[in-house]
């Protein structure tokens, strides 16, 4: 008898509304490969002002398609300040009571989330199952890295001893970056250094796309736009959040260094706490070459639109947490659209160098990133055929049906 899986994630939505698929893929292909599987997640929809949960239910059940989800009541935000913190406790808190009420799973993979999801080792344990940690972001490396919290700070260092802890009590913990272990030697928490953590015990497991879905969507939902559809232009693409985080205005000012390059266009689709500020400073400054194209298109048309691209941005504001590699959702559906891929950062661990995708280096001016975007648009046909086959290819390692493999060797 196949075993029964809790993936827990604060952040994962329904398939109608999720960009981040890494959740509902794995429970799609677990499901198909007889586990049982039961999704939990917040009734908050990150940066969509939705909650799921409109009386004062503690939590519903939903199901889309195949699958299974337990919404559980939150406290709705619209920053990255308190409110979604205490958002995300909120939901770990109520989840270790409201899990009494489900039959108990044999395996919790948990999207961590340290501090706030601390509470959830002790909910696996009550149930005697494994507990296997993902880590998709570093928390709380990241809000020191952008400068939102000083290293010296008291509650900082309880956060990382939260961490620690979380990593040490877990089963089995999955990066989703390729130098996970790295980071935990820096952090001395390794055995060799004298920590508690068994470096055998940490593995590598990336997000991706799923190829059958992106094929199948790229071929039958398309959009109608002049823009996307002129063959005429060099389309450089953005698509994603328009925070702080992704730093997009680097990549404006780098499009008003090539206004005179009429037959290269900027296309920019996404949503977040800069877009207002990001549109009028193109207005103001003139910059006929930037087009802001929709906030949110819905997942099945994504495919399309990063197929018509000439060249997809990974654009992100530098931070030493890429030093132990990067794990975007987007670059995966970057690979499968075939395109060639600019980036303004130096990951470890680097795909796009590693494999000649395309171009990734830190810019010091808007002229030198300007420069390496006209480079790719200068790019003879074959060496830029070529970039593409190699996209193709190296998609084909991170198809959700592989790494659903490798995770069912960790269940």
């Amino acid at each position: 008898m196949k075993k029964s899986i809790w993936l827990i994630n604060y952040n994962a939505m329904p398939p109608k509304l999720e960009s981040r698929l890494r959740t509902i893929k794995f429970a799609h292909y677990l499901k198909q490969e007889g586990y049982n599987v039961k999704i939990f997640a917040s009734s908050i929809m990150h940066n969509k002002n939705i909650d799921l949960i409109e009386d004062k239910s503690k939590y519903i059940e939903k199901s889309y398609g195949d699958l299974d989800f337990v919404h559980i009541k939150s406290v709705m935000y619209n920053s990255n300040g308190f409110k979604r913190l205490l958002s995300i406790f909120l939901f770990h808190f109520r989840l270790h009571f409201i899990s009494k009420k489900f039959e108990k799973p044999d395996v919790i993979l948990h999207s961590g989330w340290p501090p706030f999801g601390n509470i959830t080792y002790f909910t696996a344990r009550r149930m005697k199952c494994k507990y296997i940690v993902e880590v998709q972001d570093l928390w709380p490396e990241s809000f020191v890295t952008f400068g939102l919290v000083k290293r010296g700070n008291l509650l900082l260092k309880i956060a990382y001893w939260a961490e620690k802890w979380m990593y040490k009590k877990a089963d089995e913990l999955v990066f989703t970056m390729e130098g996970g272990k790295d980071y935990i030697v820096s952090k001395k928490w390794d055995k060799a250094n004298g920590g508690p953590i068994d470096l055998a015990k940490v593995h590598y497991i990336n997000n991706g796309v799923d190829l059958q879905d992106f094929n199948y969507y790229r071929d039958n939902f398309k959009i109608e736009d002049n823009d996307l559809n002129d063959d005429s232009i060099f389309k450089v693409i953005y698509l994603g959040s328009l925070g702080l985080a992704n730093n997009v205005k680097r990549l404006i000012d780098a499009a008003a260094c090539l206004q005179d390059h009429t037959n290269i266009k900027f296309l920019i689709y996404g949503d977040g706490d800069d877009r207002l500020f990001l549109e009028q400073y193109v207005e103001e400054n003139k910059l006929t070459n930037v087009i802001f194209k929709q906030k949110w298109i819905d997942p099945e048309y994504v495919p399309y639109v990063l197929s018509r691209s000439s060249l997809n941005m990974l654009n992100c504001f530098p931070n030493d947490v890429f030093k132990y590699g990067g794990s975007q959702s987007k670059f995966f559906q970057y690979l499968a659209s075939g395109k060639p891929i600019c980036s303004n950062i130096q990951m470890g661990y680097c795909q796009i160098s590693k494999h000649n995708l395309g171009i990734a280096d830190i810019y010091n001016s808007s002229k030198e990133y300007a420069d390496a975007i006209l480079s790719m648009a200068k790019l003879d046909k074959e060496r830029y055929d070529e970039m593409c086959f190699r996209s193709r290819e190296l998609s084909k390692e991170f198809d959700y049906k592989v790494l659903t493999n490798k995770m069912i060797n960790l269940l």
